[in-house]
Parts: C-alpha cells; structure tokens; sequence
C-alpha cells in the first residue's frame, strides 16, 4: 500500500490527495507504470473516495471472459453464446472456454473450412479426438506465462479427457438447444477414447501413519507464534485454528470445507451415553457429488469452531460460489471468504514446518485431499472398522463403488488374501537360510 501510494502521487506530480480526482484515477487504472497492482490500486481509490475526493471505484467483475486471439470470430461468437446460456458453474463454463478457445485455433490451422459449430462433421470430430491423443503442452495456447519447462510434454489424461468432454458438451448443446441441425451423436462421435479412459480413475494417495501423526500432533498444539512464523498474520488465530482442525478431522474435500456455514455445528445427546459426553455433528453443504448431510465428528473439531464463531465479528451474507445463494459462511473474515487455495499453500507448509516433515514423500505432494484419503483409510481399517456403507455416509459419496477406492487394506488390518491354486490353498515356500535359492517343492497344494 505504501509503494503504490507514492507511485500513484509521483505519476500525478502531486502530494496532495484531493488532486486525486475520477478523472485522474481512471487513467492511472490503466497507467502501465503501476504494473499489475490491480488489487493496492483499488484499495486506494476506496480509501480516497472515502475521504471525499472522488466517487466509490467500481465493483471489480471476477472472472470475465479474456479476449481470445488466433480463433475464428464466428466459432467463439457461438462459444460465448454457450457460455452465456450454460448452467454450468461459473468455473466450468471458463475452463471449458479455455479449452474451446483452442479447438478454435486448431481449427484454424488445420480444418480451415468448419467455422461454426453447425459445421462440424464425423470427420471432424474423428481429426479431433486423433488429435487430442498428441497434443502437447502449450499447443494452441494463446499464452504460455507458467509453462516454462513443461512445453512440449504430453498432456495428461486428466486434461485429454477434458479436452474432449468440452468439445462434446459444447456440440450436444447447440444440438439439443435447436442452435443447428442435428447430423451426428457428440456422445458417440466425440467419445472418450479407451486408451485414454483406462488411465482415468480416483488415485487416493494415503499420508505415512508416522507423518500424519506428526501433522496431527502439530495441528493440536498450533499457537500463535507458529502463524508469525509462517508469516500469516491476514486471520486471527482461532480461524486459523477451526480451519486446521477441520482439514484435520472432517475429512471433506477443501472446497466443501471453505464453504461451511455459519451453525453448522449441533450437539445431540444419544441414547445410552453419558450426557457429559454428547455427540458432535457437522452439517456439510451441497457438494460434489450429492446435497447437503450431517455426519458425526470428533468434538475437537466443534469446540474449534465454536471457539472462532463466538470472536467471529460481524459480516455481510456473502455468495455461495457453487450455489449461488446468499449465506453467512463460516471461514470469511472482513467480509471476504477465505480462498480455496489457503489450505494448501498456508496450512499445510505450516504444519509441515511445525511437524519437522517434509511437504513431499513418496507418493507425492501433501496436498488437502490427501487427508480425505488418510482419514477414510484409517476408519476402515481400525480395531471397530466401519462398514463399507458407513464409510460411504460418513464421507458423502454417491456409490460404494468410490468408497472402494479410498477403503485401502493396510499390513496392521491382519487379513489378507490367501493365494489360491486349483481348489486349495498354498502353504509358503521354505527359502533357504543358508541364501540359496527358494524350495518350492516344500510348497504343498491342499483340495
């Protein structure tokens, strides 16, 4: 604030800030000197019309479409027509723009003569599918800030998927909205390919019981120095607190957690044990895949929040980003939510650094999902395991089928498969104690 301050009063030759007029102000929003200080800029223009000198700066729009370049006019006129009418949520509707922008520059290179959408054929759907399969990062991009190392390599299935689902949303649409003739099946036309589909799956990437013990200790014991240190000085403490202990327990992805309401926590006295001790709920919000539940928690977790919501000043109803509804979320602090990316890039290092773990082990990133993953693991594979169904309550899937996936059998669980042979079971081999090779006659074959 300081720096864009000085630098707005120097380009305007002039200390005084009632100089600073809406005139003045509108052209140094776009003065190339300033940089991409969009955010202190504006923060500065409030704080100047709060004193008088000039009209409140517009509400900044988040997330406008960017002018795309290298595409046909008429091919992103229909685009941006889809994007206006899709009820897609507002972060859909720009990635797949993203993605249909290069198909449009693809187009261009090298199917010159489909220019809208009512032209597209079987053919050219098939040149398009062939395509995706080799294409590399940064092909067709109108920029590459960010991708320095990475251009050229293969994209991964993720994102071929994508690509494709994109361009077939984009087509099942105009055909189903009556925008152009229907030719051709986008389901069967623009099908995912099976080689890309057999690499497509949920990969749960447990965290080591010996580091998630430490990141747990860590979180319990979280005080306000360790926020000093990490230079997080934006939230109070209990905030920071009642976000931590979440991730740690809830075991709900991140976007499901920023969006926690305010009361989201109950207590409920159960039959047959002990009123000292009664049961702490959490109401989840509409997620991903289903509406809105209540599961049980630990009431570590309901004490944390309770503790941020009874300091927790006084806020406008902010908008629920995947509804759209006005609500009084819980993580929001000077009327603005915290961003989704906290956990990540603010908790987690944190608690790393506390913990004296690295951010990275073998299976990768310690990133907010991992725990979501961690905790299903652990609750499957305890001494009183949930069933596969409760498994699939308590973290809000749809089918069991995805539970499976995070259900993982660990060494400690004591039961593991017996390989079988024709009818019977395997006793196994003797090895040699000596360090010569396995006896496998030894191996006796039962049934």
């Amino acid at each position: 604030m300081r720096t864009i301050t000085a630098q707005i009063l120097l380009i305007n030759r002039s200390a005084r800030l009632q100089d600073l007029t809406d005139e003045v102000l509108l052209h140094l929003r776009g003065d190339p000197r300033l940089g991409r200080r969009r955010s202190p800029f504006h923060a500065v223009h409030r704080a100047v019309a709060g004193l008088g000198f000039a009209n409140p700066p517009p509400i900044p729009t988040r997330g406008s479409p960017m002018p795309v370049e290298g595409a046909p006019v008429d091919w992103m006129a229909w685009v941006d027509r889809w994007f206006a009418t899709s009820t897609l949520t507002p972060r859909v509707r720009r990635e797949y723009r993203s993605i249909l922008a290069k198909t449009g520059r693809w187009l261009t290179a090298e199917q010159p003569n489909i220019a809208t959408p009512a032209d597209w054929t079987r053919e050219t759907c098939a040149a398009w599918v062939a395509r995706v399969t080799r294409i590399g990062i940064g092909d067709y991009a109108q920029r590459r800030v960010g991708l320095v190392g990475r251009v050229g390599r293969r994209l991964a299935p993720t994102s071929m998927a994508s690509y494709i689902s994109a361009t077939r949303t984009l087509l099942r649409d105009c055909q189903e909205w009556g925008w152009c003739i229907r030719r051709f099946d986008p389901a069967t036309a623009l099908a995912t390919p099976r080689s890309v589909r057999a690499m497509l799956g949920p990969k749960p990437r447990v965290i080591a019981d010996d580091t998630w013990a430490k990141i747990l200790w860590a979180g319990l014991n979280l005080e306000a120095d360790d926020l000093a240190g990490a230079g997080i000085r934006a939230y109070p403490l209990e905030l920071v607190r009642a976000l931590t202990l979440t991730w740690l327990f809830a075991g709900q992805r991140s976007d499901e957690i920023m969006r926690l309401r305010v009361g989201c926590i109950r207590w409920q006295q159960s039959v047959g044990t002990d009123p000292a001790t009664p049961v702490c709920l959490l109401d989840i919000p509409v997620h991903k895949t289903g509406t809105a539940f209540t599961k049980p928690v630990d009431p570590l977790l309901g004490c944390s929040i309770e503790a941020w919501q009874a300091v927790r000043p006084a806020q406008p109803p902010m908008i629920d980003r995947k509804t759209g509804e006005a609500t009084d979320l819980l993580f929001a602090c000077r009327g603005i939510p915290v961003a989704r990316t906290y956990i990540n890039a603010t908790i987690i290092p944190m608690l790393c650094h506390k913990a004296g773990v690295s951010q990275n082990d073998v299976r990768g990133r310690i990133t907010s999902h991992r725990a979501r993953a961690t905790i299903a693991s652990q609750l499957y594979n305890a001494k009183e395991p949930m069933t596969l169904f409760e498994l699939q309550a308590w973290l809000g899937h749809r089918s069991p089928e995805t539970t499976q996936h995070y259900a993982q059998i660990t060494p400690n669980t004591g039961s593991w498969p017996i390989l079988m042979i024709g009818f019977g079971p395997v006793s196994p081999p003797r090895s040699d104690t000596s360090g010569g090779d396995v006896d496998w006659s030894s191996s006796s074959v039962e049934g």
